[in-house]
């Protein structure tokens, strides 16, 4: 590919983004090099009929038919085109945040000390505020922002006026300062649980005895971090986690999706450690939470189900035994999945339901032929299928998949090492269960207890169960 940063660049514009930059490119304002603009029209044109250019001597021809090719110069033409490109996105990002847009202009008002233009710009700013729909950190941010210009401008004009709002300024500064310090804290106890490492979050224990018993007097944007907090400080108390539920229930709008989805996330995370300590009945919490990611649209990253989470979706409904809701989720939900995963998102995840249905001829028939596209698709779908032949009782082409499915391991050089080493231990314990003869309880004891003191084997709760059977 050529000119690589530049054209990865503008492989991601959407078709009003690319109609957009191009009066960008032609406004002298923003470009005066005509052979940008047609470099810019030559690489959209390529990239919208896929069809990359390959020799960087043919695109020059195009660019200076008459010139012999200057290296120098071309790169320094795609340099200043991605420059303008990151620009472009820049300043579509400004023009989209109507607050801080508007308070830059309030700055340079108060610079010019254009006093009536200012008191009446930041009425206006205020009233635009009041309509924002988010109380997120950002929205903080924007205020603290807003106050930080409106006390400049007090203060240029305090001998006049002697009116000064220096509590609103602080009390706005207080609120960004504790939403993102909190958050912190919170994802710092999520990865505590993920990778097992201790983070320094400076003087969080000052914050939290100031909020300890008061915090229902700071925004919902504190409370709801707050909350976070106390779930995972203290996961032994239920009861936070029910109030984390409830704060998201009534504040959640006020955050915008992708923020609300990380903080459901961290509600999702809560209940599987409680599932991995037993308690099973977290799984309804987890379809609870599902069903509220659905009904808000919240699930959904740029308009597409990312197949984990649908995955995800069903195996916590296979595990309530909500066949008849998985069934909608696939009808409803499938054509939102990404084009290139969705044929094996919906396969393997149909398979589950049918497995755990012990519909197995199904599973079979579905599974057997599968092309993968996506690699964990295809771990899960391989394991699936050596698990449906288990039930089945049918040891012969078992075995040659065990085989098959440990090469296929082998060879891969995509997957990761800890998971490669997962589904190995799985395969050689596998192999020696079925060779456990039914009267020898001592052999299968030490199966048994060799599985439960190995830390890397997948889908370790089903093969214990398996062996029981021989105890």
């Amino acid at each position: 590919m050529i000119a690589k940063k530049l054209t990865r660049l503008l492989q991601t514009f959407s078709p009003n983004e690319h109609t957009q930059f191009r009066k960008y490119l032609l406004s002298p304002f923003f470009n005066d090099n005509e052979t940008l603009l047609k470099l810019y029209d030559l690489l959209a044109k390529s990239i919208k009929t896929n069809k990359p250019f390959t020799d960087k001597n043919t695109l020059w021809l195009k660019l200076n038919p008459k010139t012999t090719y200057n290296d120098v110069r071309f790169r320094k033409y795609c340099s200043e085109l991605t420059r303008l490109g990151e620009n472009f996105l820049m300043y579509r990002e400004f023009d989209a945040s109507d607050v801080i847009k508007n308070v830059y202009l309030l700055q340079s008002l108060n610079k010019r000390q254009l006093d009536q233009h200012f008191s009446a710009k930041e009425t206006n700013i205020r009233r635009l505020e009041e309509t924002l729909p988010h109380r997120d950190i950002y929205y903080h941010l924007k205020h603290f922002l807003l106050e930080n210009e409106v006390d400049r401008f007090q203060i240029r004009r305090i001998q006049r006026t002697n009116k000064i709002t220096l509590e609103d300024f602080d009390k706005s500064l207080d609120n960004f300062y504790l939403t993102q310090k909190l958050k912190n804290y919170c994802n710092a106890l999520n990865y505590k649980n993920i990778i097992n490492k201790d983070f320094e979050i400076g003087f969080i224990d000052v914050f939290l005895n100031e909020l300890k018993g008061n915090v229902e007097a700071y925004p919902p944007s504190v409370q709801v971090y707050y909350q976070v907090m106390l779930t995972f400080s203290d996961a032994e108390d239920e009861t936070y986690f029910h109030r984390l539920r409830e704060l998201l229930n009534n504040y959640g709008d006020l955050f915008p999706q992708p923020e609300l989805r990380d903080l459901y996330i961290f509600a999702q995370n809560y209940c599987i450690k409680k599932i991995n300590t037993g308690k099973k009945e977290y799984f309804h919490q987890l379809f609870d939470i599902y069903n509220t990611l659905l009904e808000k649209g919240t699930i959904f990253n740029n308009g597409e189900l990312l197949p984990w989470d649908f995955k995800n979706m069903v195996a916590v409904g296979v595990r309530i035994g909500e066949f008849d809701w998985i069934e909608n989720i696939i009808r409803q939900y499938s054509d939102r999945l990404p084009k290139d995963f969705r044929e094996n998102a919906i396969t393997y995840n149909l398979a589950s339901v049918y497995f755990h249905k012990r519909e197995y001829d199904k599973v079979i028939e579905l599974l057997r032929e599968v092309e993968y596209q996506d690699l964990y698709y295809a771990l899960d779908g391989k394991w699936l299928l050596i698990k449906t032949y288990y039930e089945l009782d049918e040891p012969e082409p078992m075995e040659a998949l065990l085989e098959s499915f440990r090469i296929f391991l082998l060879r891969n050089k995509l997957i990761a090492k800890l998971k490669q080493r997962q589904y190995l231990n799985l395969i050689r314990f596998v192999k020696k269960m079925n060779k456990l003869p039914y009267n020898n309880l001592q052999a299968a004891q030490k199966l048994q207890k060799r599985v439960e003191e190995s830390a890397a084997v997948a889908d370790k709760k089903w093969l214990l169960e398996k062996i029981e059977v021989y105890l």
